[in-house]
């Protein structure tokens, strides 16, 4: 499984995300889980390894420009923007801004709200339940944490034992794009190599019996 076969990472994660109320769980919860763990990373680190500012049109009320801090949970957003783009480049350039946002965005909350620490902490907690009750009510599938040790670690944190759950973002990124209807006929491969794979997980529980 290739960290940059888009097919066979999603169809490992899509497996273990069948159940509706659990996409929906994950679509929710997955973006906040990222942007809470950005404000976290600041409590380890918060050093700037260099400025830049963005312009902005100032005829649409804007201020002339945006500083933005390159800390390292923007560098990491920085990161995840590039390699989604390489996974995927349409979907993962419309991604980019938001993901680069994100990043800045924690740099703002982190220098300027005295409780963003302890607020992200809570919505990361609370966020990272509802993912479990997501799996153990309505999926009725068990996280993928032994599957694979770089998917479950990396690109489908479905695990919940990883700490910053950072990359499935891309996943249910692209869940929302297909419902809005982005590339039908890659969406209706990568359904049906997803119905495969869970007909294969179903046929091996019942072998087991």
């Amino acid at each position: 499984m290739g960290i940059f076969d888009l097919e066979s990472q999603f169809t490992f994660y899509g497996s273990y995300h069948t159940n509706k109320i659990n996409v929906l769980i994950h679509i929710i919860c997955v973006p906040t889980i990222l942007f809470t763990a950005l404000i976290l990373t600041h409590g380890f680190t918060n050093h700037t390894f260099f400025r830049f500012q963005i312009p902005l049109p100032a005829q649409l009320g804007f201020r002339k420009e945006i500083d933005v801090r390159a800390t390292l949970p923007f560098l990491y957003a920085a990161g995840n923007a590039l390699y989604f783009t390489i996974l995927e480049p349409v979907a993962g350039m419309l991604y980019t801004p938001i993901l680069l946002m994100m990043g800045h965005m924690s740099n703002v909350l982190y220098d300027t709200r005295s409780d963003a620490m302890q607020k992200a902490a809570i919505v990361f907690v609370v966020s990272w339940i509802a993912q479990f009750v997501g799996h153990g009510k309505f999926e009725g599938r068990a996280p993928a944490l032994l599957n694979s040790l770089f998917q479950s670690l990396v690109l489908a944190p479905s695990n919940h034992r990883t700490t910053f759950h950072l990359h499935k973002v891309f996943f249910v990124w692209l869940e929302l794009l297909f419902f809005l209807g982005y590339r039908p006929e890659l969406h209706k491969k990568l359904q049906n190599s997803i119905g495969r794979s869970v007909l294969a997980y179903r046929k091996s529980l019942k072998n087991r019996e």
